[in-house]
């Protein structure tokens, strides 16, 4: 065994706070610690822009050299534990319900604990009393001189840092609806909006988050990964989860004469392959009987062809989507052509009182009689 490698990589539940952690030292063997290893952060080795050193944001880490220790995260992370061990003082009464709703137990599919922090991590730092946020200072993001020049203004940035597969856009759901069920029961309240946008990196994922919309029912995120209670879904409807492309938010420049257009969109052709689960793996896009049938009565995608196995199960869909130029679709495999129709051959009887026609080999031995 290297010196990098650990005889139980995995030590703690994925619904559970971290209880454990590795602590690995180059030149040195694995040591296992107690508790929930600090946030840190390592620069990239070929990055041209030197950090900014804050000691109440950011500073080098002795323990993980040469990382750096984000103070401000395990700070808020502290704060955070306590004010959420107290009953989360300060929060509306809508916050509170839907905190509960998400941490009751019995749930069906519970909740990751890096969801639930994720999720109160930003209603902390909107709701939580006053001194609980003492010294938890978050910077605004400053624009620079062209920015500026340009008419751009600082803005408070929150920023979710989440592993893949840990269920991003679980938390949206969980977030949007947090500030529209908010802002619904309390109008007047400026800290939330009944307004979401959601911005894409392309249009394929454009297209997968539309069960961010609340107008989809039931077959919205918020009911299947059971995030709204019923009886609040009506008014969860009064607001709007907007899902856009980036390239919408870029300026459209002139230049010699023509209009540049970015992220232009094109109808593309790809394929769906029917499996055990709903996913994606090695170039191939891959969907439930279940997931499929949803997303074709929700519009989410439109169907050309279908083509069935032997048995008449489906197991490949051609659909239409729209695709970026500069985003590779998925390798579609070619989907086999339907095998054409045999003329169906009936047995004959001979005549009464004919005997049939039997070839000497069939006399003794006749397997299909």
């Amino acid at each position: 065994m290297s010196g990098f490698e650990v005889p139980t990589p995995i030590l703690n539940k994925p619904f559970e706070e971290p209880q454990e952690y590795w602590f690995i030292r180059e030149g040195e063997s694995p040591e296992r610690r107690q508790g929930r290893r600090p946030s840190v952060i390592y620069p990239p080795s070929d990055t041209p822009v030197a950090w900014t050193i804050d000691e109440q944001i950011l500073r080098p880490s002795e323990e993980f050299s040469p990382g750096y220790e984000m103070v401000l995260v395990n700070l808020i992370r502290e704060r955070l534990g306590s004010w959420r061990k107290d009953g989360y003082p300060g929060v509306t009464r809508v916050t509170k319900e839907l905190i509960e709703w998400w941490r009751r137990d019995g749930r069906k599919t519970p909740l990751f604990f890096a969801q639930l922090e994720g999720a109160e991590a930003v209603i902390f730092l909107r709701e939580a009393r006053q001194d609980y946020l003492q010294g938890v200072n978050i910077p605004l993001d400053e624009p620079n001189e062209t920015q500026k020049e340009q008419g751009a203004k600082a803005f408070l940035r929150y920023a979710l840092k989440m592993a893949t597969g840990s269920g991003k856009t679980t938390v949206m759901g969980m977030l949007a609806a947090w500030s529209i069920l908010n802002k619904v029961n309390n109008r007047s309240d400026a800290r939330f909006s009944d307004v979401v946008l959601i911005v894409c990196p392309n249009i394929t994922i454009k297209n997968r988050l539309r069960e961010l919309d609340p107008d989809e029912g039931e077959a919205s995120l918020y009911r299947t990964r059971d995030l709204v209670p019923p009886h609040l879904m009506p008014q969860f409807t009064q607001g709007k989860v907007l899902v856009t492309n980036w390239h919408v938010l870029q300026l459209q420049g002139v230049g010699d004469a023509k209009v540049m257009k970015v992220g232009v969109a094109k109808p593309r052709q790809e394929t769906i392959y029917i499996g055990k689960k709903t996913t994606t793996a090695h170039g191939y896009r891959y969907l439930t009987l279940q997931d499929y049938q949803r997303q074709v009565a929700t519009g989410m995608i439109t169907v050309r062809n279908e083509h069935t196995d032997n048995d008449g199960n489906l197991d490949i869909a051609v659909w239409h989507g729209l695709r970026e130029d500069n985003q590779p679709p998925f390798e579609d495999r070619q989907i086999p052509e339907e095998p054409p129709e045999r003329p169906q051959s009936w047995p004959t009887l001979p005549p009464a009182g004919a005997a049939p026609d039997v070839s000497p080999e069939q006399t003794d031995y006749r397997p299909n009689v």
